[in-house]
């Protein structure tokens, strides 16, 4: 059973003129016209740059929390439109963030890596790839703050499996990994800026230059649902229309918490609001993260 029935995640990726009316999107295509209920939709990819979208609908997707995408002419994600103080409790969440303690965060971090790599160690055993040992073996050895880099090593081993060719950064998989990372990234940062975080101030990442330390740091245990997806693609074909459209499902995809199902969107959701129970509380073990599963999509149609 699922917990809840997700959204739609809309790609744009031929000319239309978007607009607003009467609570909807409506798609003015070249050859439909399609409407799609706002409260139905997660996120909006702007792939084509043949796409004219109204000041009007951009305000009322703001209104609703939904995130918009906008790609580059590399199709890849280069701008994220988000809602600026869409919770109503946004001063008190941040306060209770600002507040968490070193050593909170630093076991924060251990449960969100040890799960990474557990996820990781799944998403090879489904594949049948080996390396699967090895990994369980660092997920038990990563300690608070992960201060021996168990992430890294794991990382290494894990990518020398999962890769037939190339490496992560070069490589036929490296696009549809870049574009799946993207996707899930927007999706993390439009849940926890409509949720009221400051999206700046990471467990354990805390660069200057990035605006989203805080989901670079959620986004981790969600990794391997990308990497999962990726091989459900036609790899010679790059990212194809086809191969963006079975990325841009990850939304839709089941993970596990606690042994209930979820679409990612719901984990995400779950991850959040679990994690203001753990600064809340000030109880790390209070922080519900994702377990892999096969491929599998939640039902849109669901209510």
């Amino acid at each position: 059973m699922w917990t809840t029935v997700p959204k739609r995640t809309v790609c744009l990726q031929s000319a239309a003129k978007l607009k607003y009316k009467d609570n909807h999107l409506v798609i003015d295509g070249k050859e439909a016209t399609a409407r799609i209920p706002l409260e139905d939709i997660w996120v909006l990819i702007l792939e084509s740059h043949e796409v004219v979208i109204s000041t009007a609908l951009l305000a009322a997707l703001g209104s609703e929390g939904i995130g918009v995408i906008v790609c580059g002419r590399n199709h890849m994600p280069i701008a994220l439109q988000l809602p600026l103080g869409a919770h109503s409790r946004h001063a008190a969440i941040v306060e209770d963030q600002l507040l968490i303690s070193k050593p909170l965060s630093k076991r924060l971090w251990q449960l969100i890596i040890k799960r990474k790599i557990e996820n990781q160690a799944l998403c090879l055993s489904m594949l049948g790839l080996d390396g699967v040992d090895s990994l369980l073996t660092l997920a038990k050895e990563v300690r608070s703050g992960d201060t021996t880099g168990r992430e890294s090593v794991a990382a290494s081993s894990y990518f020398r499996s999962y890769l037939s060719e190339g490496t992560r950064r070069e490589g036929p998989y490296a696009p549809l990994l870049d574009y799946g990372y993207a996707i899930l990234r927007a999706g993390i940062a439009r849940c926890a800026v409509s949720g009221g975080w400051l999206v700046s101030r990471g467990l354990h990442h805390c660069s200057d230059l990035n605006a989203f330390n805080l989901v670079d740091d959620l986004i981790e245990p969600f990794r391997p649902v990308v990497d999962l997806l990726a091989k459900e693609c036609e790899v010679p074909e790059g990212l194809s229309a086809g191969n963006k459209m079975i990325l841009t499902r990850l939304f839709e995809c089941t993970v596990e918490i606690d042994g209930e199902k979820y679409s990612v969107q719901s984990a995400i959701e779950e991850e959040l609001d679990s994690l203001k129970r753990a600064v809340r509380s000030n109880d790390a073990s209070c922080l519900r993260l994702p377990r892999l599963c096969a491929v599998q999509f939640a039902d849109m149609e669901r209510r």
